[in-house]
């Protein structure tokens, strides 16, 4: 299986040629993605690939646009026999912390692993207190979408198989800084065996392009609208899950947001939410696990 690694970049010509030097020899190849870069980066990127890998220019599609792009080239390149690692072209992926984000997909033990760096002995180290608190709030909301307990939605550091990466939905693929959201929300949807590895958090010199307030209220909705889509594509929809399951989901749910309402003339009714949504919250568990069960035994 390669090991290929896929490098979003945008004006990044002071960090670039540290970032791909720091990248091991276990790495079969480095795909670098200029995404509209008004810099040198390109030509900095060039000169320190050498026969490592190649350059490929996008026109500012975003961060995810650009992730995009490298894992496409790299499945047409390469097939499906290969894992693809996402390491920014700033710097803040630790080259060391390579060999835990691929062992599981290697061994087969996972489809997506995420970097964790809560999970780490160092913490989230250096990690602005704004930043920590939006990734706490993104990290519950995007385990609500996906059905699956995530704790670092907000770490781009991750692997992936091929296999995953070949049938993946990129028609409708999230191009920007929200894009680890939207991956974990449609793998969890889809049942990937998804895993989380500890990793070290780095934070130097790199300036980030996000407008907190506009990125947190769009993936915040985003991912509101991915526990909708998957309770109607889980519970209503599909033929898998069995029918005594969405009944209770389905009631349970609707029932819970309607006790909300009613609570605006009959407080006690407030009751009802807090007892259904734990109990809501453990039947949706049981159902993920069964189908991400399901999915393993068919690879």
């Amino acid at each position: 299986m390669r090991v290929v690694v896929v490098m979003p970049a945008r004006n990044e010509e002071l960090l670039i040629c540290d970032s791909i030097q720091s990248i091991p020899e276990i790495v079969d190849w480095i795909v670098v993605v200029d995404d509209g870069s008004k810099d040198d980066t390109k030509a900095k990127a060039e000169v320190v690939l050498e026969s490592r890998g190649e350059v490929i220019s996008t026109s500012g599609l975003g961060v995810g646009g650009a992730i995009r792009v490298g894992c496409q080239h790299t499945l047409a390149r390469f097939g499906r026999d290969c894992v693809v690692v996402i390491m920014a072209g700033d710097g803040q992926m630790d080259p060391a912390d390579l060999d835990a984000i691929i062992e599981p997909v290697i061994n087969h033990l996972a489809d997506h692993v995420k970097g964790n760096r809560w999970l780490h002995p160092d913490g989230p180290k250096g990690m602005p207190l704004v930043r920590k608190m939006g990734t706490w709030w993104l990290s519950r909301l995007t385990s609500l979408a996906a059905g699956i307990k995530i704790r670092d939605s907000q770490c781009g550091y991750t692997a992936t198989s091929g296999d995953m990466l070949s049938i993946w939905d990129w028609e409708n693929n999230w191009e920007g800084y929200g894009y680890p959201n939207w991956w974990l929300m449609q793998a969890g949807r889809k049942s990937f065996r998804v895993a989380e590895v500890p990793v070290r958090s780095i934070y130097g010199s790199e300036q980030s392009g996000i407008s907190i307030p506009r990125f947190f209220l769009s993936v915040s909705f985003m991912l509101w609208k991915g526990v909708w889509a998957r309770g109607v594509d889980w519970y209503i929809l599909s033929s898998e899950t069995k029918p005594f399951t969405k009944l209770k989901v389905s009631g349970l749910w609707f029932i819970s947001w309607s006790s909300f309402l009613a609570a605006i003339y009959l407080p006690w009714a407030l009751i009802i939410p807090i007892i259904s949504f734990p109990y809501l919250a453990l039947l949706d568990n049981k159902e993920s696990k069964r189908r991400t069960r399901q999915r393993g035994s068919w690879q």
